[in-house]
């Protein structure tokens, strides 16, 4: 069906709660709105079919990708095989949903915003087999400060948020930092960031 249109499959009042686990990033990234893709109306217009057919005290569950709050921190990737750098030079030709830059600092090291290393780490962690697809898909999209806003813009007064968490998903770290060691601006190793948030809506 359309995700975007729920109200053509089932009767308002009768859902108690819809889940989106790892869903919105995928309509965001695959459904055009306006002709666009990776256009944030895309999402609004998924959250306002939800929240149609929700009775009073109903809910909304997202669980999904989130960029890091403070935008422009920096990270240095050191790949522990150094071909790897040719994953991340083929990443920034191929990565459809912004724009993804790096400056080299060695042969094996690069610097790039935090935001634009995790989007690339969370491909790169797939491997191969999942390439092709992992960069026809933005992960993050909003950092959690901006996806309350977000929220709250659509429905005002409508619905409260009565849960905003985020944390760094299991299995990311122990395996990306089998390929890469991580750090800030001063080479001072850093952990990854959150990667995943869990947002409850209500609707009042």
């Amino acid at each position: 069906g359309d995700a975007l249109e729920l109200s053509k499959y089932f009767k308002g009042g009768k859902i108690d709660t819809i889940i989106y686990s790892s869903i919105i990033h995928e309509l965001f990234s695959y459904i055009p709105f306006d002709g666009k893709k990776f256009n944030y109306e895309t999402i609004k217009k998924a959250l306002i079919a939800a929240y149609e057919i929700l009775p009073k005290g109903g809910r909304i569950i997202i669980r999904d990708g989130i960029m890091t709050e403070d935008k422009e921190l920096t990270r240095i990737i050191k790949f522990k095989n150094k071909d790897d750098i040719r994953i991340l030079e083929r990443y920034c030709v191929d990565f459809k949903g912004r724009e993804v830059t790096y400056a080299s600092i060695k042969e094996d090291e690069v610097l790039m915003k935090v935001n634009d290393a995790m989007e690339f780490l969370y491909t790169y962690t797939w491997g191969e087999n999942s390439y092709s697809l992992e960069v026809k898909e933005q992960f993050g999209y909003f950092t959690p400060n901006e996806y309350v806003d977000f929220i709250k813009k659509i429905f005002k007064n409508k619905c409260k948020i009565i849960e905003c968490l985020h944390f760094l998903q299991d299995g990311y770290e122990e395996h990306l930092l089998e390929k890469i060691e991580f750090y800030d601006e001063n080479y001072v190793p850093v952990r990854l960031p959150d990667s995943t948030c869990i947002i409850a809506i209500e609707k009042i």
